[in-house]
């Protein structure tokens, strides 16, 4: 009951599914990946009961068999092998997973597979076909706009929708912590059969993200979403392997953000500045607010623009950098972090600041990608 496999395949494969085995188990199987071999090749399962993998990976083992076995033990170990291959296979009496290369032989203790826990399947026919960097392009932009926990349940997701702008269709990605607003937009070359709305947990998107890159390192261009009303599936098919990312959505209604009042069209004033510039200007200003709350005051001054700490008993400090203002522009308080979060982001050298007034939302543009939008409110003093 063994089958060869190379080395670097199966480190790769188990590294995508620890991520997807559950950190706090309330049972011991589900520290463990799911092996199973068959006719088909390998099949591999991780959950956390929330979030899914399955990857099927071409081999001939030289009989059927199935074991689960704990999922960083196995990762570790095969991290240690120098050889380009590895065999592995299984006691069925005692639950054992040999690993056997030209170096080094070692078993792992199991659990009966018949223990693991069922991977569900999303039935519907609401699909979508993408360009896979699209879709890691899109999560990238907007997913530090999210918090991992929230008051609100759909303020820990990012939404993803399509939606119909004059004769084109657009894949939507949206994230927000309701201090600020994440928006990036792509077009739709694929078909798209209608506009639908899907929030994905913060905790799972991360992950489906590297499986995703984990693709499109491997020439893979695209992938496709299988989505029912609380559940979402992305499937990936490359040389020799087959992934299926499962996971739970949440089933809330994204809040309606496309307004002047969360984000304005319109605008009093608009600066252009160096996204270097500002971002040097940034770290120095909250190396004195860091330890406070790191917001920093915006004001023009001329042509130029002026960061300050504002003025406190404990300190005091400003730096200016040039910029193109238009309009008359306000001065206003904004939480630092927020923009550096933007600016690692943006791929322009240049980015634009558009500013009504010092208590309304301000709206971040990367000049190179009129499809990104940042919009940030600013403290109100």
């Amino acid at each position: 009951m063994k089958v060869t496999l190379l080395v670097t395949q199966l480190q790769e494969v188990t590294d995508l599914l620890m991520r997807f085995v559950s950190k706090h188990a309330t049972l011991p199987v589900l520290e463990n990946v799911y092996i199973k071999a068959g006719l088909e090749g390998l099949l591999f399962r991780a959950t956390d009961m929330e979030k899914y993998l399955e990857v099927q990976l071409a081999a001939k083992p030289d009989d059927e068999w199935a074991i689960t076995v704990n999922a960083k033990a196995l990762g570790d170990l095969l991290r240690t092998i120098e050889d380009e291959h590895v065999i592995i296979g299984i006691d069925p009496v005692k639950d054992i997973l040999t690993i056997t290369s030209a170096q080094d032989e070692f078993s792992i203790k199991g659990i009966s597979a018949t223990e693991f826990v069922a991977v569900p399947t999303v039935q519907s026919d609401r699909e979508l076909t993408l360009d896979i960097h699209s879709f890691t392009k899109g999560i990238g932009k907007v997913e530090y706009a999210v918090m991992e926990k929230n008051f609100s349940p759909v303020l820990t997701g990012v939404m993803m929708r399509t939606k119909q702008y004059a004769d084109w269709w657009k894949l939507v990605f949206v994230g927000t912590d309701s201090f600020r607003l994440a928006e990036y937009k792509i077009p739709q070359t694929q078909a798209v059969s209608g506009a639908y709305t899907i929030i994905i947990p913060k905790v799972h998107v991360q992950d489906i993200k590297k499986v995703a890159e984990y693709a499109e390192s491997k020439k893979v261009d695209q992938m496709k979403i299988v989505f029912s009303d609380n559940m979402v599936s992305c499937q990936f098919t490359m040389e020799g392997l087959q992934v299926q990312c499962t996971a739970l959505l949440i089933q809330w209604s994204f809040p309606d953000y496309e307004n002047e009042n969360i984000m304005p069209t319109t605008a009093n004033a608009t600066a252009v500045i160096g996204k270097w510039q500002l971002e040097k200007s940034l770290r120095k200003i909250s190396i004195l607010t860091r330890d406070l709350n790191n917001y920093a005051l915006i004001k023009a001054q001329d042509n130029s623009l002026e960061v300050s700490s504002g003025e406190t008993d404990l300190w005091q400090g400003e730096t200016k950098l040039p910029a193109v203002i238009d309009g008359d522009m306000v001065g206003f308080w904004i939480n630092a972090k927020y923009i550096a979060d933007f600016l690692k982001v943006a791929e322009s050298t240049e980015i634009q600041m558009r500013v009504i007034a010092a208590d309304k939302p301000i709206i971040f543009k990367d000049l190179d990608d009129d499809q990104f939008t940042y919009v940030v409110r600013p403290l109100i003093k």
